[in-house]
């Protein structure tokens, strides 16, 4: 890893700064601030400076060189879990000061025309949280003890937490995790906002948080719309990716209302008495997650089942099991794990597998707190799947068709013949019974 002249790194092209240019967005939290932190440079036509995620740029991202690189010896961890912020189940003060440690690195950028560059201005530099002595953190918590993080909100780092709020299969049993730490996030926030400003200033941050809210909600509820209400149309079950699309979004604003009223009854803020730990609470990422642990006895932030006063086709237990049921599903589908290489007398046994499965989602469900009308939608996509899986079986079976197409001599030694599928109903309806 170096410090400077990024362009001449020969890994550039195979890291994640050869890509912010790919994921358009970087300018919706400027669109949204008439306040917008931009100064224009001496001597030099149409050229703004903005400090924008290195995540969410235009596609025309020019790296300037600057001067005196520096070889770092760095070793990163290639077996940690990288997650984005949505999906980390704790926050804690410590986390608290790295991550505030680490924002002295974020890069900076000047806007020129319609394209974006590093600014030459500034020296480049890149950390990663393993570089960082005890010794550095020790005097950066000094200064924060000392001066706090100031009044302003850091809507830069609020927008790049908000990244990556989308859900796919990969981290499909992290969905309520999420819609959480989204709901408690808008709270904490609006309600500083509140207690903080008054008058055009308190509707110019309101308009910015509204803006990053409802961009972040739609990215988690239309990637859960489309990835697991797409699989469930798949399984022949229509409609059904617009209803989850809808229960998400009513899910979470039912989130952050309740998160929002219990922040009106109880004051979080009084349990942080140490005169050195003042400036967490002006780290609202901390009070989000301090105001999870808080409500999570209460049970606030859980939406009930749906009702005439909450119309939204599926609660969030509803979306949680949902969204995890789909995820096994997809699995079993794309990696079958069934012996398709053994000569079989008979395909009953396959049957009983899937009947016992059938039999497993039943009991899940009955335990889950989940509403008859997601019960109905998962036991009428079992039959659809079955056939998918059953379609799967038989593929990898092509496969030992044309091994044995090449090897003849292998013929009578693995399987050939397509999975009996009456066979598989037969046992199925018989293990029911």
């Amino acid at each position: 890893m170096y410090i400077g002249q990024i362009s001449a790194n020969p890994w550039l092209n195979s890291t994640w700064l050869n890509h912010i240019g790919r994921k358009q967005g970087g300018t919706d939290l400027f669109a949204a601030r008439s306040q917008g932190q931009a100064w224009t440079q001496p001597n030099s036509a149409n050229r703004d400076r903005l400090e924008l995620s290195g995540f969410c740029l235009p596609n025309r991202l020019q790296i300037l060189e600057t001067p005196e690189a520096t070889p770092i010896n760095a070793r990163l961890d290639p077996a940690a879990e990288l997650r984005p912020a949505s999906e980390e189940e704790q926050y804690t003060e410590e986390d608290a000061l790295m991550n505030q440690y680490m924002k002295q690195y974020r890069l900076d950028f000047i806007q020129i025309g319609d394209s974006f560059k590093l600014d030459p201005s500034k020296p480049v530099k890149l950390m990663t949280e393993g570089q960082v002595s005890q010794e550095s953190l020790d005097a950066f918590r000094a200064q924060l003890e000392a001066n706090g993080l100031g009044d302003e909100i850091d809507w830069r780092g609020v927008q790049e937490d908000f990244l990556n709020m989308d859900i796919c299969f990969d981290n499909a049993q992290r969905f309520e995790t999420k819609a959480d730490y989204l709901a408690s996030r808008y709270a904490v926030l609006k309600d500083r906002i509140q207690t903080q400003y008054t008058g055009e200033k308190l509707e110019q941050e309101m308009q910015t948080l509204d803006h990053l809210y409802t961009k972040a909600k739609g990215e988690l509820a239309t990637s859960y719309a489309d990835n697991i209400g797409g699989f469930y149309e798949g399984m022949g079950q229509s409609g059904v990716s617009e209803d989850m699309r809808e229960s998400v979004l009513a899910a979470i604003d039912s989130k952050a209302d309740a998160y929002s009223a219990y922040l009106a009854e109880h004051d979080i803020y009084a349990d942080i008495t140490d005169p050195g730990k003042q400036w967490l609470k002006q780290d609202d990422g901390y009070m989000a997650a301090r105001l999870r642990e808080h409500a999570a006895s209460s049970s606030v932030g859980t939406p009930a089942a749906p009702t005439a006063s909450n119309p939204a086709p599926y609660s969030t237990d509803d979306l949680a099991f949902a969204a995890v049921y789909a995820k096994d599903l997809s699995e079993q589908i794309k990696k079958p794990e069934w012996d398709t290489y053994a000569i079989q007398d008979s395909d009953a046994d396959l049957g009983k597998y899937l009947a016992q499965q059938y039999q497993s989602l039943t009991g899940q469900m009955e335990h889950a707190g989940i509403s008859d009308r997601l019960s109905d939608l998962l036991k009428d996509s079992f039959e659809p799947f079955m056939d998918r899986f059953l379609d799967a079986l038989d593929a990898k079976i092509d496969h030992n068709r044309e091994r044995v197409a090449k090897k003849p001599w292998q013929a009578g030694l693995i399987r050939t013949e397509y999975i009996n599928r009456d066979e598989v109903y037969r046992a199925f309806a018989k293990f029911q019974s």
